[in-house]
């Protein structure tokens, strides 16, 4: 996989991680194929990067505007980066 495909995990509670093994190519459509599938069954969702949590986030949002969710996840990621450094 190369720097700009993307692949999820979900998890609900204690229960070990469902992982997602195609590599999307956005992560708009990791967000949008996660809340498809998880909409049905719960409200909001709590999303990390390598352990660090970025926030939660209605997942109708997801599915309504993955663009504008992906922006603030990176965002959030990247000022992250810029205080551990």
């Amino acid at each position: 996989m190369g720097p700009h495909f993307f692949t999820y995990s979900v998890c609900a509670g204690r229960a070990a991680a469902s992982h997602n093994e195609d590599a999307l190519d956005s992560l708009e459509g990791c967000l949008t194929e996660a809340g498809d599938s998880l909409g049905p069954y719960f409200p909001a969702v709590s999303v990390s990067l390598n352990g660090l949590q970025l926030g939660s986030y209605e997942v109708a949002r997801l599915l309504r505007n993955p663009h504008d969710v992906a922006l603030e996840l990176m965002g959030k990621a990247f000022d992250a980066d810029l205080k551990a450094a």
